[in-house]
């Protein structure tokens, strides 16, 4: 290793490889045998805070410092004596020139010059300032070149990312959906964007000439200078609704709303104008109004109590039949204070039902009684329903009450009635069984005819049962045959029956026909059939269907299969009342499509008859 112990001077990593490296193996021999330009370039760049690499000779052998060792990342420290063509292969074309230029004597600078080096192991896009400067020699030759790196990354991605946030800015200036000004102090216009051009009806050039006043109706101008003031001493955003003049002479309703813009180029401050065109939202406010108006003048008309509430059912408004029939006044009806005109036995349920049907979203339909003015309490149907937005949320509420005390009064004695009328009709059908006791004890009937009629009439006993219940509950087809299936008794006997289908409730018409044929067809499952010992499983379904011309029909499948053999005599009896009562009965009474077919081993029972009533010719 050749070099002299104390030179180069430092404790740099630099200097210290400089110190040992082996000099005599390069072009550049031992550093005894330096020139003085070099060993002054040497000295000048070991301790210099820049990076920066002395080229020497026609190889350009690089000599540089500690800053210079960071940029070289993995090239280093193979790089220190090593030719700048060899080292930096891969820009040896580009830098020639440049070396060329120097050796000529010219001092080349390259302002933001991307170099790609390597931090921390990872590779990167670096931004650099370069500059290359002649080393000279005592006679005036240029042996080396000195070149000096700035590192400009964080200015260039500064730069890069304000230019790139005044293009988005522009971007959004000039394509906002809403007007864009930006304003002197005085008033006059810096900028405006194509929405601000468009509401007030000018070309930007226009624009461009005027102040804000210029294009401010004159009662409107002296909220606008309070305004600006206010923005300018407060520094905080001020917003106002104005009206704008057009050059027609019309004006055009916005809002604006003006804040301080602060420059940091030392540039007087400016102010930013954000303009939103009201005109829609003026004429639907407008609109809104007049039908609001209209509202109420139809509410207040109509005899009917009607009311309309906010999305939570708290804040009221009634008409004015509500108000003259309770007496109450709007502020007393307001929150939960119309429960106070609720019969006090209603109200728990009244306020139940309302709760229930705003945390639902759902329609409510009640009756309670409202108290009248004179302290009369009478019954209403109370109906509301949920107005709802474009996103299916609830808005508000909408309600009404109808009198209905005198039907409820009637259906009240008509319950009444009906309680009355099956009494009296279950003691008719006991009289009836009663003289047929009677009479078969005198002409001698035989104990099964005793036990047919009795069943009989307790089947119509049920069905009337039903009946007087179905103004409050309709009657089922499964309900029907439950009863039926019921009354033969066991309970693990109606566990073996299989009922399958639809809620499909009967026409009244249809019930007591109906009903007997279903009685019959399950005694004689019980006697002779699938219930009769422990082997057969009957099998009960219905189901709906519509024909061509709109009728609505039901299609019920009565079905026992693994059945006894039955004797001459239980055959009869299945062929009997039950099959004539079913082939000949339900056909004339209920324009019915039946069928009746019993095999050996099996029951199959179809009955279809119609839901609907059938349709009357209209006579003129």
């Amino acid at each position: 290793m050749g070099g002299s112990p104390g030179w180069p001077h430092g404790d740099g990593e630099m200097a210290a490889r400089i110190r040992a490296h082996d000099w005599a193996a390069t072009s550049l021999g031992a550093v005894e045998g330096w020139p003085p330009c070099l060993r002054a370039a040497v000295d000048l760049l070991l301790p210099s805070g820049f990076a920066m690499v002395a080229l020497w000779g026609p190889e350009c052998i690089q000599i540089y410092n500690d800053a210079y060792r960071d940029l070289m990342g993995a090239r280093h420290p193979g790089g220190l004596g090593q030719a700048a063509a060899a080292c930096w292969w891969e820009i040896r074309d580009a830098t020639a020139p440049i070396y060329r230029r120097v050796r000529a004597g010219e001092t080349v600078m390259l302002q933001d010059t991307l170099f790609p080096r390597t931090r921390d192991g990872r590779p990167e896009d670096a931004w650099f300032t370069l500059s290359y400067s002649p080393i000279r020699d005592a006679d005036g030759s240029i042996p080396g070149i000195l070149l000096v790196i700035v590192e400009a990354t964080r200015q260039h991605r500064a730069e890069g990312a304000l230019r790139q946030s005044e293009e988005r800015l522009a971007a959004i200036f000039a394509n906002a959906a809403v007007g864009l000004s930006e304003l002197a102090q005085d008033g006059r216009f810096l900028r405006a964007n194509d929405e601000i051009c468009r509401l007030l009806g000018r070309p930007r050039e226009e624009v461009l000439r005027l102040s804000i006043l210029d294009v401010t109706h004159p009662d409107d101008v002296p909220p606008s200078l309070d305004a600006v003031a206010e923005v300018l001493r407060r520094n905080r955003p001020v917003s106002l609704d104005k009206r704008y003049l057009r050059p027609d002479g019309t004006f055009v309703w916005a809002n604006s709303r003006v804040q301080v813009l602060h420059h940091a180029t030392g540039q007087p401050s400016t102010l930013l104008a954000v303009t939103a065109d009201l005109t829609e939202r003026r004429a639907a406010e407008a609109r809104l109004r007049e039908s609001e108006a209209q509202f109420r003048a139809l509410a207040n008309l109509v005899p009917v109590i009607l009311w309309r509430s906010d999305a939570k059912g708290t804040s009221h408004s009634q008409n004015q039949s509500y108000l003259d029939y309770s007496g109450q006044t709007a502020e007393e009806a307001q929150n939960l204070g119309w429960l106070e005109a609720i019969h006090p036995e209603d109200r728990g349920s009244a306020r139940e039902a309302f709760r229930s049907g705003h945390d639902s979203g759902r329609p409510i339909a009640t009756q309670h009684r409202i108290r009248r003015r004179d302290g009369q309490y009478r019954w209403f149907l109370v109906r509301q329903v949920p107005i709802t937005d474009q996103r299916e949320r609830v808005t508000q509420w909408f309600g009404a009450a109808m009198d209905v005390h005198e039907m409820h009064e009637l259906q009240a004695r008509q319950a009444v009635m009906v309680d009355e009328l099956q009494h009296r009709t279950r003691n008719l059908i006991t009289v009836v069984r009663s003289i047929a006791q009677q009479t078969m004890a005198r002409t001698g009937p035989t104990e099964q005819f005793r036990e047919q009629f009795n069943d009989r009439l307790a089947a119509l006993s049920r069905v009337q049962g039903l009946l007087s219940r179905s103004d409050q509950e309709p009657i089922t087809i499964r309900a029907l045959i439950r009863a039926e299936l019921d009354a033969l008794g066991t309970p693990a006997l109606l566990e073996r029956v299989a009922l399958e289908g639809p809620v499909v409730a009967l026409r009244k018409a249809s019930v007591q026909t109906l009903a007997l044929a279903l009685h019959e067809l399950a005694t004689n499952a019980r006697k002779y059939g699938a219930l009769s010992d422990d082997r057969g499983e009957p099998w009960v379904s219905w189901d709906t269907y519509g024909t061509d011309d709109g009728e609505r029909r039901l299609l019920l499948t009565w079905l026992e299969e693994g059945t006894a053999q039955a004797d001459d005599e239980q055959g009869a009896a299945r062929r009997g009342y039950g099959r004539e009562l079913i082939e000949r009965a339900l056909p004339y009474a209920l324009k019915a499509r039946t069928s009746y077919a019993l095999r050996d081993g099996e029951l199959r029972c179809a009955i279809d008859l119609p839901l609907t009533e059938p349709a009357t010719a209209l006579r003129w």
